[in-house]
């Protein structure tokens, strides 16, 4: 296993873009750096395997590090790869699965941010106390844990008030959990 030629075609390297390029919905579509790597691989296979000479491999190639969209690989893998099979799933999740999840990972960093500001801004009014108080009588210093606490609050506020945001970057972080995974668990090609 692990040849392009010996893998079936509802797998083989479609289900390794991140999007499928057979599918004319994402033909428009720029493809990243990730894509170009496995259309590298499977151009790589080919020649190895004797199905690409060296003028033909050298050709795509060089197309393929050009090329922009996932309409463009088609060209250059339809003689290399069968395109009959099921197409792969997208990586990119859109179920309220991964919205539920993302809103979550949110909520659970908003309140771990409003109980940090909290700590700490105990934690030196504490000090602030005990330093005020060693000298036998309150003898109130400068208080600057009102100015540790601005900066800690300061930043569970942002989080609260930019909820759209860090739901964000929070699905962004779990889609590419989600692709990391599958790559691992794809067969090595």
């Amino acid at each position: 296993m692990g040849r392009v030629s010996e893998i079936l075609p509802s797998g083989g390297p479609w289900s390794r873009f991140t999007r499928d390029p057979r599918d004319p919905e994402v033909s428009g579509l720029r493809a990243g750096d990730a894509d170009r790597a496995v259309l590298a691989d499977v151009l790589g296979e080919a020649f190895a395997d004797g199905r690409l000479s060296r003028e033909e491999y050298d050709e795509r190639s060089e197309t393929a590090e050009r090329l922009r969209t996932f309409g463009d690989m088609l060209p250059l893998m339809d003689d290399l790869v069968p395109a009959t099979g099921a197409a792969a799933p997208p990586l990119r999740r859109t179920s309220p699965d991964l919205e539920r999840e993302a809103v979550k990972a949110y909520e659970r960093k908003r309140r771990d941010a409003w109980v940090e500001a909290l700590t700490i801004t105990l934690i030196c009014t504490g000090i602030w106390l005990a330093i005020s108080l060693a000298g036998g009588g309150f003898d109130p210093h400068f208080p600057w844990p009102i100015i540790v606490g601005v900066v800690a609050f300061a930043d569970a506020i942002e989080k609260s008030a930019s909820r759209e945001k860090y739901v964000a970057k929070e699905r962004d972080k779990i889609e590419r959990r989600a692709r990391k995974q599958q790559r691992k668990e794809l067969p090595d090609s």
